[in-house]
């Protein structure tokens, strides 16, 4: 039974039959969830600012924007700045609370059951998160808004039948049918997608997927497409993944430190601070992908996994066969939860094979072979109105190829006053040819940045990103590794910032 103190009247509800217990699953705009993103969003969490969704986010910069310096919001920014509490650390404060503006704790804040700080932090958070929400008139601004979260609902609802994610999710891991799905759309923050689970006090286990969205429509809504599908797959098998990552968590720690810190950029660059977060991304990667085989095909797999090797996850291909091992074989291994030693095992393999993976996908990224400025130089004409980059192969661009500098969680600090003015940017991917020296060609193509320039001033770019956005190679999609482009400008030495 839905808990008292949480409101039912944004929630839709769908009845799936497993076996003979029916599983409700939840649909529909969650007030804590939203409450929550705002008040990390107001403390300046960079996740929690991401966001396309302009009008709604207008609105709430106009609610609650004068409660920027509330106690909550203080409280908010030191749960970030002391506890790391961000992306999925600040939804697992949401779902042990009831709605607001009552804020009762679902769970006890002594309990060990996911809060992201001690009991004290988090008793003083919430209490203070109480009056935030009691003081700015919280629910008035929802119900101000409940057309758009109807809208929502209802826009997200359609996919979430269609997919059968639930049922499906729960037959791979072996699991039986003993938890309820919350499925929420995140709309103060819309680029961002969590998979949390929580048990309330003396209720059945629930498993949240908030998802976000990347696109609205031309009447300004929330667009949730079959892509969505995926992402959802995604979020639900975190509640049986992270489990198993846990419980297995001393075999796993044989080698996959080692694994992660040979991708720890990449990783941290998709928010993912620690290996044992790395294991959990692998188990539920894993899963998708077999997904993908039963309703989409082979084909998509292969699109699926190409983006994950730019992404710096090269063995899921590998993991993936292997679990369609464990799907041929659930006679021997009923449950996932029977299969993890393979799976310990073929990590155990991992960090020995993992260079010569790298080096081999590596050797099949595209590269820069000249640029039109000297890279570091402190030289360059200030009146300069283009800058042209030469590869050695055709590319294509996915429109994030050129960014401020950025280190392992975001742009680093001054990037984006060091960035240049870019007026206008061109890739010509026509097969020119270039000459490489000691009579070797290259058929490649050109980028060319029109740019305005200030005297004295240091400049400083980035192409592609550690997630594996921006150029990649045409027509297999292997992206140029992150690549920084720095240069000071002609003038007075008082002049250089």
């Amino acid at each position: 039974m839905w808990p008292r103190g949480v409101g039912i009247g944004l929630w839709l509800f769908v009845a799936i039959a497993e076996t003979a217990i029916a599983q409700s699953v939840r649909i529909g705009v969650d007030r804590r969830v939203e409450l929550m993103a705002i008040l990390f969003k107001l403390a300046g969490n960079p996740e929690y600012n991401r966001n396309n969704f302009e009008q709604y986010n207008a609105d709430i910069a106009r609610h609650f924007g004068p409660f920027h310096d509330h106690e909550a919001v203080s409280l908010a920014r030191a749960l970030r700045e002391k506890r790391e509490t961000g992306y999925s650390g600040v939804m697992s404060i949401a779902i042990r609370v009831s709605d607001p503006p009552e804020l009762r704790e679902r769970v006890p804040f002594d309990s060990l059951a996911g809060w992201p700080a001690p009991a004290p932090e988090m008793q003083r958070f919430v209490e203070a998160a109480r009056r935030f929400a009691l003081e700015s008139r919280a629910d008035a601004f929802f119900e101000a808004h409940r057309a758009l979260f109807d809208s929502a609902n209802a826009r997200l609802r359609r996919p979430v039948e269609r997919a059968a994610a639930f049922e499906w999710v729960g037959r791979f891991f072996g699991v039986p049918p003993d938890r309820d799905f919350v499925v929420v759309p995140l709309l103060a923050n819309s680029e961002t997608n969590f998979g949390n689970c929580v048990r309330p006090q003396g209720g059945r286990q629930e498993c949240y997927s908030i998802l976000g969205h990347y696109r609205t429509d031309s009447a300004a809504l929330p667009i949730y497409d079959d892509g969505l599908v995926e992402t959802l797959v995604h979020e639900l098998s975190h509640g049986y993944a992270n489990p198993l990552g846990r419980a297995h968590r001393a075999e796993f720690e044989r080698s996959a430190p080692r694994v992660y810190e040979a991708v720890a950029a990449a990783m941290r660059a998709q928010a993912y601070d620690r290996w044992t977060e790395m294991v959990n991304e692998s188990l539920v990667h894993a899963t998708v992908a077999r997904y993908i085989v039963t309703h989409k095909g082979e084909e998509q797999l292969g699109a699926f996994l190409r983006e994950e090797r730019a992404a710096s996850w090269l063995w899921l291909e590998e993991l993936s066969d292997l679990f369609r091992k464990y799907e041929a074989d659930r006679r021997t291994y009923p449950t996932l939860a029977s299969f993890i030693p393979r799976v310990v095992a073929y990590f155990d393999s991992l960090p020995d094979r993992l260079p010569a993976m790298q080096r081999r996908y590596d050797a099949m990224r595209p590269r820069i072979v000249s640029l039109s400025i000297e890279n570091g130089s402190d030289t360059v004409d200030p009146a300069l109105r283009e800058i042209a980059v030469r590869f050695d192969r055709p590319v294509s661009d996915d429109g994030w190829s050129v960014v401020p500098a950025l280190g392992p969680s975001g742009p680093v600090p001054g990037a984006q006053e060091r960035f240049p003015k870019i007026t206008w940017k061109s890739l010509d991917s026509a097969r020119a040819t270039f000459a490489l020296g000691k009579g070797l060609e290259s058929v490649g193509a050109t980028l060319r940045l029109g740019v305005e320039l200030e005297p004295g001033r240091v400049y400083e770019l980035q192409l592609n990103t550690a997630h594996g956005h921006g150029f990649r190679s045409a027509p297999d999609g292997v992206p140029l590794s992150p690549y920084r482009i720095r240069f000071k400008t002609r003038g007075a030495a008082g002049l250089q910032r």
